[in-house]
C-alpha cells in the first residue's frame, strides 16, 4: 500500500443523489449511515459533481480547503 492510502481511501465511495447529501438544516440531518459525512462531494457521481461545482473532482482536490469548503457551503455539502 502505498504511503498515505489508507483502507477506506481505496475503497470507492457509494454514490448518493445530491438531494439526499445536502445539509439543508443542521438540527435535522438525515444522511446515510455508510457516508464520510466530511467529504459528502466524494459520494456524487462525477456528473452530479460537475454539474454543482462547476468543475471535475481532481479540479476540487487542488484547490486549498479554505476554498474547498467555501464552496461545500455554498451548495450545501458543508
Amino acid at each position: 500500500m502505498g504511503r498515505g492510502m489508507s483502507l477506506p481511501n481505496l475503497v470507492e465511495p457509494k454514490i448518493y443523489p445530491y438531494e439526499m447529501l445536502a445539509v439543508t438544516n443542521r438540527s435535522r440531518v438525515k444522511l446515510p449511515r455508510d457516508i464520510d459525512r466530511t467529504n459528502l462531494e466524494r459520494h456524487l457521481s462525477p456528473d452530479s459533481f460537475f454539474d454543482i461545482f462547476g468543475m471535475e473532482l481532481h479540479e476540487f482536490d487542488r484547490l486549498p480547503l479554505w476554498k474547498r469548503n467555501e464552496m461545500k457551503k455554498k451548495v450545501d455539502l458543508f
